[in-house]
Order: structure tokens, then C-alpha cells, then sequence
């Protein structure tokens, strides 16, 4: 499998030039996929606490790529809260990933100088540990890595100190924004405090997608004496006997590997994991029930494609919301 991790990260790191969050362009110059092209439906059950921190509210909002906030109130501090944002990020890898992270906190920073109240202090960025997300492994440094941001500003006729955390988990943005008195906290006090929550949420939030996202791999023989597939995502074990080619919707194998049954079917589920890890982990539109235990609560979205004769200005995967702010 290290070769695969090689060049898995070679390839897809080629790939984020041409790949939109989430858009599988057939073409150079054709429009990224609706939502509803890639994903139509999702299934997301989040905890109603966690650690001391408790759901005291939740909002839809319109249109429907903005996702769904959730408010987090504290047990011990009534007056304290955090609001969750969780919305639809697509493919991301963490060279992107880092890229929306930093444009978002100087649009944070530039929205808090222009309102010229005063003095704003920018505080520290740093890279956290969450729960690695399934098949982080075979990404390496491709794996989205959560990041927070801190600062103190004018706001009101006081000083606040704000913190923000995000990272993406199964094709959506998870982002935390807490802000308090500074004369209530100190800027590690509130940016650890958002990350603890980032962290126990990512913990426990299950999240389930299904649409264009899913594919099942076919096998067909590596041709003779031709190129690649241009479209190619990621290749392993290069010159092998159980070489790999692996496409959005094809696994090529050596013509002698498919004639050995289990050997095929075990490279396919291989491929099939590694295509996964790339594309966004999806599942058949049956298997996105589940049982919503206690101490949890279901947000379902609904995603579809603009009726025929519409001039197609529904909103596409990555929408007004594109990253921190």
C-alpha cells in the first residue's frame, strides 16, 4: 500500500487545479455539477452535547447550501455560547483546504478593521488533532487538518476576544465561531474551548451522503501498449503484477490478475476504498437509513437538479458560504 500512498498524493495534488470542491468536470471549460448531480441526498445525526456544552437551538437556512447552524449553550455559564455551522465543502483536500482557511480569516479580520472602532489584535493560527477521518491513512499529507484562529476585537463599546475552528468531514464544512468579553477570557481560554467542542462534535457526528459522490468500480483489462486514462486519480503499485489504474468509475487490472477471481475482487475492494477516500465516502440511497440513538438529533438535506427550461442558476456545490467566514 505505500506505493498506492505515493502515488495517490502525486495525482490528486495534480487534480486540485482542475477540480472544483465536489465538481467532476467532463470538459475543460463545462460548468461544475449542481448539487443535485453530485450529491442528492444527506443524512447528518450530531450530538446534543458535548462535554458541558448543550444544543439549544438549531436553523435551516435558505438557500439550502448554507446548511444548518447549531447553538451550544453552557451548562455551567448560561451566558456562553458557540454556534456550529455545518454545510457543504465537496472534495477538499488540505493544500485547498488551507487556502480557504486563511482567505476566510483575512476577510475576518479586513470585516473587523473596517468598522474602524478601534484596534484589532490578530491572534495565533495553529493546526489541531480531530478524529482522523476514514481513510485519512492513505491521503498523508493531503488529509484535511483542522485549524483555529483567534483575535481580539472592538465590537459594541467593548473588546471581544473570537475564536474560530473548521475542518471537513464526509464532503461538509464543520465550523465553530465563539466570541466573549475580553474582560471574560483569554484568548487560549476561548480558542481551546472551540476546538474541544470542534473536536468532541467531529467525535460523534455521523454523516451520510449519497448521489453522483457514489460509485461502484468496474474491472476491465489495462490496455496493451496505451497511455493512461487522462482522468486517471491514482495508480499503485506501478509495473506489478497487481498494478492498479483507477478511474472515477473503472479499476484496470493485468488481463492475467482478472482471470484470478479472488485476486480481482480483492484489488477491486482496494481501489474501491482508495476511489472513496478521493471522491467523497458515499453510500446507496438504502443504506442511508439509520437509527437515531438517544442523545442525538437527524438534519436531512435534500438536493436536486433545476427543472427543465431553468436558466440553471441553482446553487452549485460550493455556494455564498465558502469557507471560515
Amino acid at each position: 500500500m505505500r506505493a498506492a500512498i505515493r502515488r495517490i498524493a502525486v495525482i490528486a495534488a495534480v487534480a486540485l487545479s482542475v477540480v472544483s470542491a465536489g465538481a467532476l468536470a467532463t470538459e475543460a471549460d463545462a460548468p461544475p455539477p449542481l448539487l443535485g448531480h453530485y450529491i442528492t441526498d444527506t443524512r447528518a445525526l450530531y450530538p446534543l452535547r458535548v462535554g458541558d456544552w448543550e444544543a439549544a437551538g438549531e436553523k435551516r437556512y435558505e438557500p439550502q447550501e448554507l446548511g444548518v447552524s447549531v447553538r451550544y449553550q453552557d451548562t455551567r455559564r448560561p451566558d456562553r455560547w458557540m454556534d456550529l455551522y455545518l454545510y457543504p465543502a465537496g472534495e477538499m483536500f488540505d493544500p485547498v483546504f488551507e487556502q480557504v482557511f486563511r482567505q476566510g480569516v483575512d476577510e475576518i479580520v479586513q470585516i473587523a478593521r473596517d468598522r474602524q472602532a478601534g484596534e484589532v489584535h490578530v491572534g495565533q493560527t495553529r493546526v489541531f488533532a480531530t478524529m482522523p477521518a476514514a481513510g485519512a491513512g492513505l491521503l498523508g499529507e493531503l488529509a484535511v487538518k483542522a485549524r483555529s484562529f483567534a483575535l481580539d476585537m472592538p465590537l459594541h463599546d467593548a473588546r471581544y476576544r473570537s475564536a474560530l475552528a473548521i475542518t471537513v468531514r464526509d464532503l461538509y464544512f464543520i465550523k465553530v465561531r465563539y466570541s466573549v468579553q475580553a474582560d471574560r477570557a483569554a484568548d487560549e481560554d476561548v480558542q481551546a474551548e472551540a476546538e474541544t467542542l470542534l473536536s468532541g462534535f467531529v467525535a460523534s457526528v455521523r454523516v451520510l451522503n449519497t448521489g453522483y459522490c457514489r460509485q461502484v468500480l468496474q474491472v476491465r483489462a489495462i490496455p496493451q501498449g496505451q497511455a493512461r486514462p487522462e482522468a486517471l486519480l491514482a495508480s499503485t503499485n506501478d509495473g506489478r503484477e497487481d498494478e492498479m489504474w483507477i478511474t472515477d468509475d473503472t479499476v484496470y487490472l493485468r488481463g492475467e490478475v482478472i482471470a484470478q477471481q479472488a485476486q480481482a475482487a480483492r484489488l477491486r475492494d482496494e481501489a474501491q476504498a482508495i476511489r472513496d477516500v478521493l471522491r467523497g465516502h458515499c453510500v446507496a440511497p438504502d443504506a442511508m437509513e439509520m437509527a437515531v440513538p438517544d442523545g442525538m438529533r437527524e438534519i436531512r438535506f435534500e438536493y436536486r437538479l433545476p427543472p427543465e427550461g431553468s436558466d440553471g442558476s441553482a446553487p452549485r456545490l460550493r455556494g455564498q458560504r465558502t469557507g471560515v467566514g
